[in-house]
């Protein structure tokens, strides 16, 4: 069993990482994902509600119905984009993204995901999905030491998850209809095999993302997941200087990794996503600004902002955003989701801003979280276990969960 290191010893791992020469024109892919304004998003838009309209007509039959339905449709994604529904789309592979976990409006799951969101608005009697998202951690092994981990408790302890697990826990979600799986771990990218095998296996009933550092997300590897039908990636960059990323993930050359895995997503076509983490220490807006300068450099299609939690290596620890710092980020997301002079910058997801709006979208509501043991999770910052995934009373637990909702943001209408 490997002993976590003390904080001496990661004192020493941080003063032993170097920096390193890195070469950025061979980092760069040689495209960039398409971001779509204008007169095309809006031509977009118009397909979409159309189509939104159409289902509605169908659910509910009576014009007076429809139109309130249609209003709170609006509502509530205008309460989600913090004004007027962000005037931007990511268009990768001839589809069209609003948002990462939605499923574009072209794709054949698009329509049981609104079949599901308008069941929450006002009943009707058609069959709806239960998730959304279900994120899955298939393994506690990383060589990453990140500052921030929320599984350091079980990193790098004997697996518990095997290779049927893996694809019981996927036959499981399919069954209550679950639209989006995505593989975390620890590293999922070390069970990359394993990953290839279950998304050609089941990619027909859900989108499969990886959460990833970028370790061993190779040329060859991308190739072999997009054979498989992976849909997107989820890169981790924690800061835009390759030695301050370095030192916040405990290991030299992951900011090159990193890197390397946003470059070989974007040449796959997948739906290519930088995540951060927003210390006290970044949360300016004149490092925000670089840093989406850095993003739209790039080329990726979106940024996610989220915030630290006293959970995991943070755990007894004062991390918590300040209120006026909490207020810059917001004020980022706005600025570049719904201002014409940032058209071409990535679109900014912030589950912080939604969950302070709307509640927690994930606590067995609209998505789970299944830690490295197989067990629910409120979500990846709550630790608080509900049940498993593996037992025959997983339907159970997750509306158990839905029941209690979250602490901190109450339960997402």
């Amino acid at each position: 069993m490997e002993i976590q290191p003390t904080e001496t010893q990661e004192e020493e791992l941080k003063n032993s990482i170097q920096v390193l020469e890195i070469d950025y024109s061979e980092i760069r892919a040689e495209k960039k994902q398409e971001i779509v304004s204008g007169f095309l998003k809006s031509h977009l838009h118009r397909k979409r509600i159309v189509k939104n309209a159409l289902v509605v007509l169908r659910l509910y039959k009576t014009p007076s119905r429809v139109i309130r339905i249609l209003k709170m449709i609006k509502e509530k994604r205008n309460t989600m984009a913090g004004g007027e529904n962000i005037f931007k789309v990511v268009s990768v592979a001839d589809q069209h993204y609003c948002r990462i976990n939605i499923p574009p409006w072209e794709s054949p799951l698009f329509h049981p995901f609104l079949l599901s969101e308008l069941n929450r608005l006002e009943k009707h009697n058609e069959p709806t999905h239960r998730l959304t998202t279900a994120f899955l951690a298939i393994t506690k092994k990383c060589p990453l030491k990140c500052e921030h981990c929320f599984e350091w408790d079980n990193l790098n302890q004997p697996e518990k998850i095997s290779t049927s697990d893996i694809d019981q826990m996927i036959e499981k979600l399919q069954s209550i209809g679950t639209l989006n799986i995505s593989f975390t771990g620890g590293e999922p990218m070390l069970r990359v095999k394993e990953l290839v095998n279950a998304i050609q296996k089941y990619k027909h009933k859900s989108a499969f993302w990886i959460l990833t550092s970028g370790f061993n997300f190779t040329a060859d590897n991308a190739a072999a997941l997009k054979a498989a039908g992976l849909t997107g990636l989820i890169v981790s960059i924690d800061h835009h200087d390759a030695y301050q990323h370095d030192i916040f993930r405990g290991k030299e050359g992951s900011f090159r990794d990193a890197l390397y895995a946003v470059k070989y997503s974007i040449e796959n076509e997948f739906i290519t996503v930088v995540s951060t983490c927003i210390t006290r220490a970044t949360a300016t807006r004149e490092y925000l600004d670089q840093f989406m300068l850095f993003a739209k450099d790039l080329g990726v299609g979106f940024v996610q902002f989220f915030e630290p939690k006293a959970v995991g290596h943070y755990a007894m620890k004062d991390v918590l955003l300040a209120p006026e710092q909490i207020e810059i980020l917001e004020e980022v997301l706005l600025t570049y989701n719904n201002e014409l002079a940032y058209k071409d910058f990535p679109i900014i997801v912030y589950h912080g801003y939604y969950q302070r709006r709307m509640g927690c979208m994930v606590s067995g509501n609209r998505a789970v979280y299944v830690d490295t043991n197989g067990d629910f999770l409120s979500c990846s910052f709550c630790h608080q276990k509900s049940g498993s995934l593996l037992d025959p009373d997983f339907k159970e637990s997750i509306e158990k969960m839905s029941i209690t909702g979250c602490v901190d943001y109450g339960n997402s209408y």
